[in-house]
């Protein structure tokens, strides 16, 4: 069985190619998420922390920008509190999507289609040794790993990241496009027809990416930021109804 969290659609493309690549029998959970501030996205740990995962075993393939931190440390531990064994670690370089720090924007159209093409290859690449039946852990871990998921991934969810800093521009046209899309429900229209964000954000910035007259900002920090949506997300979002 795969699971799947997805944005933008980066993940949920490579849950779809997993699909087709391993067999419709296999027996182990595999779990395909993007890497938040090198951690897991905690929409997904708050789910996994309500099921009950005994003799189940747990493979993790995540999606990031550039490297992954010690997320492996913090799925082991996510996993065998529920009960479950954990399987393979594996990460799979994205185009970029991070967009609400000064200092990070999407990637440039040519390291986007370089990431893109190489994401088919590694993706078989695991499927294969997945299949294998050995266990590894094969991630991007980074510089300074311990720093990036021991303290700044707690941090930035604690103080870093804010959903009443969402909001709209005054080139919002009401057409709803971020309500419809948001995987949280958390996007409501408002007295005056335009979107109205609340509190229970999974900070995956689909209404940014998504909003096709730029008019979702967070603060002040995107307003010259680029936007990226998988290039098969029209069809992903069909796909994973609640992707």
């Amino acid at each position: 069985m795969i699971h799947c969290f997805s944005g933008m659609g980066n993940s949920a493309a490579v849950a779809t190619r997993l699909e087709l690549v391993l067999p419709r029998d296999f027996a182990d959970d595999i779990w395909v998420c993007p890497v938040y501030s090198w951690g897991i996205p905690p929409v997904l740990v708050r789910h996994i922390e309500t099921l009950d995962l005994s003799d189940r075993t747990c493979h993790l393939v995540c999606t990031c920008g550039d490297d992954t931190g010690n997320i492996d440390i913090q799925w082991r531990k996510l996993i065998e509190s529920r009960g479950g064994e954990v399987g393979s670690i594996f990460s799979v370089r994205m185009p970029n999507t991070f967009v609400c720090f000064p200092f990070m924007n999407v990637d440039s159209r040519e390291v986007t289609e370089k990431k893109l093409s190489e994401a088919a290859d590694r993706v078989d690449a695991i499927a294969a040794k997945i299949l294998s039946g050995n266990r590894e852990t094969d991630i991007r871990r980074g510089w300074l790993p311990g720093l990036k998921s021991g303290v700044i991934y707690p941090q930035f969810f604690r103080y870093g990241m804010h959903a009443e800093k969402f909001h709209h521009t005054v080139s919002c046209t009401g057409c709803g496009r971020c309500i419809n899309l948001c995987p949280q429900k958390n996007i409501a229209r408002g007295a005056d027809g335009l979107p109205e964000w609340g509190a229970d954000c999974a900070f995956c910035l689909r209404c940014y990416h998504a909003c096709s007259t730029h008019s979702v900002a967070y603060g002040r920090i995107t307003a010259k930021k680029g936007q990226y949506l998988h290039p098969d997300f029209q069809w992903l979002i069909k796909k994973f109804k609640k992707l």
